[in-house]
């Protein structure tokens, strides 16, 4: 295992390196930052994370978790879906200036944000419907 997790953490790294480096000489020249450097970077950033949190770069499967694993994916899925919608208003706000709603030119991220606010909320009450089904199954 900790073999494993070494190899991804230093394939994440020079990952990471590659594409960062890439992506900066590129912004430095060109001045122009590339869409894809942006994205694989977030990519590679995320599977070093990913690696050093539970050993390997595509993480442990749910039903290999014991329930303190269960209990920081739930949390840390919680609080990464507060920070990125707040991080999506921040970027309208920065990127549209404090204007009125009507006003607003970037109708897609409007849109996204709007999808992220309900997306939540509306995955638990399916998730809790399909949950209480089954208890109420199992009672009778």
């Amino acid at each position: 295992m900790l073999t494993v997790k070494n190899i991804s953490i230093a394939a994440s790294i020079v990952l990471i390196t590659a594409i960062g480096t890439s992506g900066i000489y590129e912004w430095l020249t060109e001045k122009t930052l590339n869409p894809s450097a942006i994205f694989f970077l977030s990519l590679g950033i995320g599977f070093l994370f990913q690696a050093m949190t539970w050993g390997e770069i595509d993480g442990k499967q749910e039903g290999e978790k014991d329930e303190r694993e269960k209990y920081i994916t739930l949390l840390s899925s919680k609080i990464s879906y507060f920070v990125l919608l707040i991080m999506m208003i921040l970027i309208l706000f920065i990127s549209e200036g404090f204007t009125a709603m009507n006003d607003l030119e970037n109708i897609p991220l409007v849109i996204v944000i709007g999808l992220a606010w309900i997306t939540l909320p509306i995955t638990e009450f399916i998730v809790s419907k399909k949950y209480r089904h089954r208890l109420n199954e199992k009672i009778e």
